[in-house]
């Protein structure tokens, strides 16, 4: 094969930074472009990927097309401007090479001046590719770091999240700046360093938090609330709220599924940073405050990850139906297979608990039937609210209550006598001796914890019809880990360990399945619940 015979393509490439920076994709072109003259090849075509980092694992389109077409034999030569254009990770490069080699296609580098073809191209080709891997691990590790001493210093990382701003007002550039932000062309608010609340986003932010608390409880049903909301504009001009969309990559746009659950997972909204560890699936390392203000409280974005908790993985819309909520999902298992059960709507009985195993399996050696999910349900409650009054009965919590203020009282009236040098010290150490008597005991046995959980229950079970299913739900997560039937009767119950002391007492005498189950036929409770 002769070299005026050579059919040539040229890839250039850069990244996010590089494109910042300034470095030019019109640069490696030239250089491209002028080899391919000088050795008389005939250049057919320039695949660019610009954008996207050449680190391992990167996803390149015009790589993946360009190495595809190498197989299928559309050309002779690959020419790059340099070697990390192509890759900086010496694993991804051999391999690369030497899939390119077995289809016959040569790799030209223009600022090394390298031939991969000759030996001594091979061996310093080897050499650079792997000072470009040691490269971008040390800028890895630096980008890390400085991370790191960003979130330390309550700084953010990457583009200013939605519902904040730079606040540079006077010349905004923010996606969701002129033409939608009041403020823009007024003097600046902030420093371009710290991140302020947006006038317009911030507000969304909140809007989105509360619709999902308070009723909207998906995240396509909160986007569709949100592409319904509007403001307006000083000048009366009526605008929708939207996202801001992504720097360099997408424009302002209507709300998502997707973009609504990032915002309501962000704990940056509470005003602090936090760093994140490496990998597909990140996780928290470490918190630390921001210099960013607050857009929510603590309380409300632990109360909204808490229900999303509890919610799971339950569709709350189903074709545009709202779908109901079965309280007893993920606690709720056959006593004859074992196979949990979960809540359905079947046409004939309405909200029921089908086995699960027999819906996926066709599981022919359990002959669960369906269970009608709202008398059960109250089933449970009701049990509930009777280890809790059963509880109480025996415990005597007001009693103990009145005891043990009675105690602190005393306490503090001693101090007061020992403050005017009515008594000693010795008598004051008795007495706190004695107050601590009583009320140790008491923490030791988390009493105050049980007896709050004891009125929640009852409250609730006089309330049950009026509570919504996420707050039947949420309420018997707290004190049942699992609970078993048999045909249409509930047969044993495990209680949480926060709930268990109520139970202990309740099913004193009756005989236990394991050292937290306890069977509930000696109660007359296993007849049919519907």
């Amino acid at each position: 094969m002769t070299s005026f015979s050579m059919r040539a393509v040229g890839y250039r490439r850069v990244s996010m930074r590089e494109q910042v920076d300034g470095f030019s994709l019109d640069a490696q072109e030239n250089n491209i472009r002028k080899l391919a003259a000088e050795r008389g090849w005939d250049l057919i075509k320039i695949y660019t990927d610009a954008g996207i980092s050449a680190k391992k694992d990167s996803r390149r389109p015009e790589l993946a097309r360009l190495m595809q077409d190498a197989e299928d034999g559309h050309f002779d030569v690959i020419i790059v401007d340099k070697i990390d254009r192509f890759y900086r990770h010496l694993n991804g490069l051999l391999n690369a090479l030497d899939q390119l080699n077995s289809h016959n296609v040569t790799f030209i580098s223009v600022q090394e001046r390298l031939d991969f073809t000759t030996p001594w191209g091979k061996l310093t080709l080897t050499m650079l590719g792997m000072l470009a891997e040691i490269y971008i691990d040390n800028l890895r590790q630096e980008t890390r770091k400085g991370k790191m001493q960003r979130a330390r210093d309550g700084l953010w990382n990457g583009n200013i999240s939605y519902g904040y701003c730079r606040g540079l007002c006077s010349r905004c550039t923010d996606p969701n700046g002129p033409g939608y932000c009041p403020d823009v062309g007024m003097p600046d608010k902030g420093n371009g360093k710290t991140m302020i609340e947006h006038p317009i986003d911030g507000n969304g932010v909140r809007m989105m938090f509360d619709f999902y608390l308070n009723g909207i409880k998906s995240d396509i049903g909160v986007a569709e609330k949100m592409n319904q909301m509007t403001f307006t504009l000083p000048d009366g001009t009526v605008r929708n709220y939207r996202q801001k969309g992504i720097h360099g990559r997408k424009g302002p746009g209507v709300f998502t599924k997707d973009f609504v659950r990032g915002v309501l997972t962000r704990i940056l909204y509470t005003g602090k940073i936090a760093y994140y560890g490496r990998g597909r699936k990140r996780k928290i390392e470490s918190l630390y405050p921001g210099k960013h203000p607050a857009l929510i409280s603590d309380e409300t974005f632990n109360a909204l990850m808490d229900l999303r908790k509890t919610m799971g993985t339950v569709s709350h819309m189903k074709r545009n139906t709202k779908q109901r909520l079965y309280p007893l999902t993920g606690i709720i298992f056959c006593a004859g297979c074992g196979w949990p059960m979960r809540g359905s709507t079947w046409r004939a009985k309405g909200f029921v608990y089908a086995d699960s195993g027999r819906i996926e399996l066709d599981n022919g050696h359990c002959d669960q039937k369906v269970i009608k999910a709202i008398p059960l349900e109250k089933q449970v409650v009701k049990l509930l609210y009777q280890a809790s009054k059963a509880w109480e009965k025996s415990a005597k919590p007001d009693v103990i209550n009145k005891h043990a203020n009675d105690a602190q009282n005393e306490l503090q009236r001693a101090q007061e006598l020992y403050i005017r040098g009515e008594i000693t010290k010795e008598i004051l150490e008795r007495e706190k001796e004695r107050v601590e008597n009583i009320i140790n005991p008491l923490q030791e046995n988390n009493f105050t914890a049980t007896l709050t959980l004891s009125k929640k229950v009852q409250e609730a079970y006089a309330n049950w019809t009026k509570l919504s299913t996420i707050e039947q739900k949420r309420l018997l997560r707290l004190a049942i880990e699992a609970i078993f039937v048999r045909e249409n009767a509930l047969v044993a119950i495990q209680p949480t360990f926060a709930f268990l002391p109520l139970f202990t007492t309740f099913f004193e005498g009756c005989s236990k399945s394991g050292p937290d189950g306890i069977r509930t036929r000696d109660l007359g409770l296993d007849r049919a619940a519907c």
